[in-house]
């Protein structure tokens, strides 16, 4: 039986917005300003104000005319300013939309480098499954720079590294939220089968795909404010492996997203059939 390629999946639980009704709630240009503002901020990690948008030279426009626009933007949901004069920054409905539209509009391909790694990292795993969970694991986390978990269905069998990663980001270097996430890494043991059923609860072993959660959508206790990509995969031996990244909303999502995409598809070409 031919394996399935992965596909992206969006909340059951959300509506989604078409094409028209996204032109209908905002401008085309409005759309490119949002676009580079998100991706600029994932790479800072800083407010971005009108001034910084005009010095790049992308949109021919005035400041003034930037800051209306940005203000536009403020009061559609899409920006949120954290200080009076400070920049803005894309709030959850924003990446929500950036993800939609690097889902259905890009290729997501990892760079070559990162498919050497994740090869090798498969590769040498053979067919033991944990092997392959445990290599899964620390390479993804060494690409992304993110949390990630991977673990067998139904087994209280799990990996998870890269916890001092995202201490290392600016969003986690408040004491709040690096408790969290550390009372989250800690009490993971525990919660295991709970946070299964939450992420995993929707995915169909038959079907692969990955889910996103982004902020506010994810319900999982001390990591509601953070940014989960699940999916699940075969494994040697009629077994199913399970994948979870969590990482800032700030997160590079095309990357994260080509990367387990990628590593997914593998692992399907190879025991899809298998399984069946």
């Amino acid at each position: 039986m031919q394996a399935k390629s992965l596909r992206i999946s969006t909340l059951d639980t959300r509506v989604l917005m078409t094409i028209m009704d996204i032109m209908n709630a905002i401008t085309p240009r409005q759309l490119d300003i949002l676009d580079f503002i998100i991706r600029e901020f994932i790479n800072s990690a800083r407010p971005i104000g009108s001034a910084c948008v005009a010095n790049q030279g992308r949109f021919n426009l005035s400041t003034a005319t930037l800051r209306n626009e940005m203000n536009n933007l403020e009061d559609a949901g899409y920006l949120m300013q954290l200080h009076t004069s400070g920049g803005r920054v894309p709030t959850d409905k924003a990446y929500r939309l950036f993800v939609d539209d690097i889902v259905a509009n890009y290729e997501l391909v990892p760079k070559n480098n990162y498919k050497v790694k994740i090869n090798l990292a498969l590769d040498k795993s053979g067919n033991d499954p944990n092997e392959i969970n445990k290599n899964i694991a620390k390479t993804l986390s060494d690409l992304s720079d993110n949390l990630v978990i991977t673990g067998i269905t139904k087994k209280d069998d799990f990996y998870k590294i890269g916890l001092s990663s995202l201490f290392n980001m600016p969003e986690f270097r408040e004491f709040d939220k690096a408790f969290q996430l550390t009372s989250f890494f800690d009490e993971f043991e525990n919660m295991f089968n709970e946070i299964q059923k939450v992420l995993f609860s929707h995915l169909n072993d038959m079907i692969p795909e990955v889910r996103i959660m982004i902020g506010r959508e994810n319900h999982v206790r001390n990591i509601s404010g953070e940014t989960i990509m699940c999916a699940k995969y075969p494994l040697p031996g009629m077994i199913t492996g399970s994948l979870t990244l969590i990482g800032p909303t700030r997160m590079d999502y095309e990357k994260n997203l080509s990367l387990i995409k990628y590593t997914v598809d593998r692992l399907n070409n190879k025991y899809f059939a298998n399984n069946q």
